[in-house]
């Protein structure tokens, strides 16, 4: 009963709100739980596991069920990465990780890396402050890391 009455159904909105508010605090949740299991937390090293099964099983199945559904000129793929990063990543404490890791020489996983580089690179098209975050924590892991929002490394 999805598209019943295309008149009252927005996909969109509906999309936005119990999908995507549902997923992400799931995907919170399992962040949360591997965060508990562990003898030793590592938010940076979890983080970047729950963001490769993301890409991999997650994003592709979106799109593929969501494939020809224009979302008012967003992709879903877009949408579902701003999500993830305003309701997964931002909501952890990931900045105060990576200046402990920066501070201390550890190792930045890679997985880590390439999620802040992909949703760094909507900066592009999204200004919010929850992209200059995000923006900010690129250049903490990345250098030479050209910040669309100006030379702010976190030194």
């Amino acid at each position: 009963m999805l598209f019943v009455g295309h008149n009252s159904y927005n996909f969109p909105m509906e999309y936005k709100r119990t999908l995507m508010k549902d997923g992400m605090a799931s995907l919170r949740q399992s962040l949360n739980e591997d965060l508990a299991r562990s003898a030793r937390p590592d938010i940076l090293r979890s983080l970047g596991e729950l963001w490769s099964e993301f890409m991999r099983e997650i994003v592709p199945n979106l799109q593929l069920m969501f494939a020809n559904i224009d979302y008012l000129g967003d992709s879903v793929e877009r949408t579902t990465l701003r999500h993830f990063r305003d309701e997964v990543v931002l909501e952890t404490n990931i900045e105060v990780a990576l200046i402990e890791a920066k501070s201390s020489n550890q190792n930045i996983p890679k997985n880590l890396i390439q999620m802040l580089l992909i949703l760094g690179n909507m900066a592009n098209t999204d200004t919010s402050s929850n992209q200059k975050r995000i923006c900010n924590m690129c250049a903490q892991v990345v250098y030479p890391y050209l910040n669309p929002f100006g030379n702010d490394n976190g030194s």
